[in-house]
Order: C-alpha cells, then sequence, then structure tokens
C-alpha cells in the first residue's frame, strides 16, 4: 500500500486536504514513525515522500460518498457527482455539478454521514465576486451557518466564509514561506484576509514582526480577533488598500503577495518597501503549457520602472487553476538601486 510520509506538523492540514481530494484511505490505519505521520493514500500528493509498506486492511468503517450513495443516484448521476470538496473547519463547500440540483439534499446529507466531522454542507452558487473576493454559498445539509473556526499549524483562525475570502489550499505554501523566515525579519503581508499567511509565519517565527494589510473590514475584524485567540504579540493588522496605504519605504525583509489574480498589478508596492536584498513571494495565474515566462516578464518590467533589480530564487507551480491556468509562485531577491 502506498503510504504519504508527512511531518507531524503539517499531519492535520495534509489529512484535511486528502479527505477533501478523496486520496485518504480508508481500509488502512494512520501510522507514526519518529517524526514522521504516514498516510494510507490512493495516489501521490504535494512535495511529500511516498513510500510502499505492506500493511493488513482493517475493519471496513466508513463508506465513501460515492458508496454512500450509490443506491440513490442512477449510475449517470454517480459518473457526474464531484467528490471532493473544501474542508474549512467543519464547514464542507462543495460543488453541485449542472444536472444534479435536484440530488442536493441526498449529496449533502450523505456527506455529512460519511464524514463526521462535518456539521454544515454549503454549496457554491457562483465564481468569487467583487472587490473583497467573496463566493456566494446556500447550505444544502447540516447547521444553516457560515463562521467557523479552521485550524492550520497550531494557529485557530475565525472566519465566516459568507464575508471573506479564505482559501485552504494553500496551506503547504503558507507553511512553506513560514519555514523560510528567519527570526527578527520584518514581514508585510499584502492582501491578508483573516490573517492565514501572517499567523502561520508568527506562530513559526515568534522572533519575527509581521505588518498584515488587507483592503476588507470584515476580514480585518477577524483577522484581530484572530490575533487575540491565538496570543500573538507579533502581528499589526491594518486596514487599507495596498495602493493607497501609507507603507514605509525599504523596510521589510519580507513581502507576502497572495492575491493570484491581480498581485502583479501591486508589485510597484512591495518594490518600494522591501530593504534591499529583501525577499517578495510573488502568487499569480498563468498559462499551464508556459507557466514561468509571462508573470517573470511583468516583474522584470515593473521592477525597471520602480528602479530595482530582481533575482528569482525559485518558481514553482503552486496547484492548477482551471484546465488552461495554474497558481505559481515566484520568489524574488530584490536589489534597490534608487538611492534611500
Amino acid at each position: 500500500m502506498l503510504f504519504l510520509k508527512v511531518p507531524r506538523a503539517e499531519a492535520e492540514d495534509t489529512r484535511r486536504r486528502l479527505i477533501s481530494e478523496g486520496l485518504l484511505s480508508n481500509e488502512y490505519d494512520v501510522l507514526t514513525e519518529g517524526g514522521f505521520v504516514l498516510f494510507p493514500v490512493a495516489g501521490r500528493f504535494g512535495h511529500f515522500e511516498a513510500v510502499e509498506l505492506e500493511r493488513k486492511k482493517r475493519e471496513p468503517q466508513a463508506k465513501k460518498l460515492r458508496d454512500e450513495l450509490s443506491g440513490l443516484l442512477s449510475d449517470d448521476e454517480l459518473g457526474s457527482l464531484t467528490t471532493s470538496f473544501d474542508l474549512v473547519g467543519d464547514i464542507a463547500v462543495v460543488e453541485i455539478p449542472e444536472g444534479l440540483e435536484h440530488r442536493e439534499k441526498e449529496i449533502g446529507e450523505a456527506l455529512l454521514r460519511v464524514h463526521k466531522n462535518v456539521r454544515t454542507v454549503m454549496k457554491k452558487l457562483g465564481p468569487m465576486e467583487g472587490e473583497f473576493r467573496v463566493r456566494r454559498l446556500a447550505c444544502i445539509a447540516g447547521e444553516d451557518k457560515t463562521e467557523t473556526v479552521y485550524r492550520e499549524s497550531g494557529v485557530d483562525m475565525r472566519l465566516d466564509l459568507s464575508k471573506v475570502y479564505f482559501s485552504v489550499r494553500l496551506a503547504h505554501e503558507r507553511a512553506r514561506i513560514a519555514d523560510m523566515v528567519r527570526e527578527g525579519e520584518d514581514v508585510l503581508v499584502l492582501f491578508a484576509g483573516v490573517g492565514p499567511f501572517a499567523l502561520v509565519i508568527a506562530k513559526k517565527r515568534p522572533g519575527s514582526r509581521i505588518t498584515a494589510l488587507e483592503i476588507n473590514p470584515d476580514a480585518v475584524r477577524y483577522l484581530r480577533e484572530n490575533i487575540y485567540l491565538n496570543k500573538m504579540t507579533n502581528i499589526e493588522a491594518v486596514e487599507g488598500d495596498a495602493k493607497t496605504a501609507t507603507l514605509p519605504r525599504s523596510a521589510f525583509d519580507r513581502i507576502v503577495m497572495p492575491l493570484p489574480k491581480s498581485a502583479i498589478r501591486f508589485l510597484d508596492v512591495a518594490f518600494a518597501s522591501v530593504k534591499d536584498g529583501g525577499t517578495v513571494h510573488l502568487y499569480a495565474l498563468s498559462d499551464a503549457r508556459d507557466p514561468f515566462t509571462a508573470p517573470l516578464e511583468a516583474a522584470r518590467e515593473e521592477a525597471a520602472r520602480s528602479g530595482v533589480g530582481i533575482e528569482p530564487l525559485s518558481m514553482r507551480v503552486v496547484r492548477p487553476y482551471s484546465p488552461s491556468q495554474v497558481q505559481v509562485a515566484l520568489d524574488l531577491r530584490v536589489r534597490l538601486n534608487r538611492p534611500r
């Protein structure tokens, strides 16, 4: 059987992702080995090491969603069923394929039966909308609520999915960036939302100082609540627009820009605020066939206008976004040519 070898610190986040992607096997026990947790999986996932182990199957327990619905839905309906979902705290956010709307109640209730940790099932009513990138949702099973507490990397985050943008799919990126931060760094998180990047960095690097900037007042309210909830003393929450906020020049060792649809338009802000030799973490959407050329060219053009030089330290595909697009992360070292 294939097992995914995950460091203990990332185990809970990974478990949730594996469940939402339908990759965690219920037929084998989860194992521990030193500082690692080994998850039985149906396929490779993320950047983790996968190992083959001989283990006996355990007694059958929870059914899979498709099995739970096999007596309720026709074969054609089962064929169009989407079994993956986003798990945010105790809320499952699902997509109901066109043609299955009349079955959404059965699908939601089946998901509650299969996944005992889920208390609410919400269906997506469309894409992210508006300046604050909020998605409209409707409850199809369980408690009709949109507020929950999500836990990641030892941090609790309270949020309301009807009022703020939040993605569970960047958990590995948040851990990756936090691991790169050194004690004593000054970090700026633009588009901070309810604080996932800022809070994970603050937890892993308590000696760092983080400024978290966010334009959505509801998200800022939750960000401040989460700072208090986690007893953080090294995060300053600032409400404002990144383009017009008053930020100190050449003040930050590291700047995080987790707004893939439009972060490139704010590179001038990042380049004005970063220290000489500092790092900018840029997230962008790009062509799946050639993911790095366009965002790197755009970053170089803005660097020239801003009077700085950039050096790509790493470039990686974070995840698929659509059939033709991927989300990428560019880690850029910045050298200041302008007068200080």
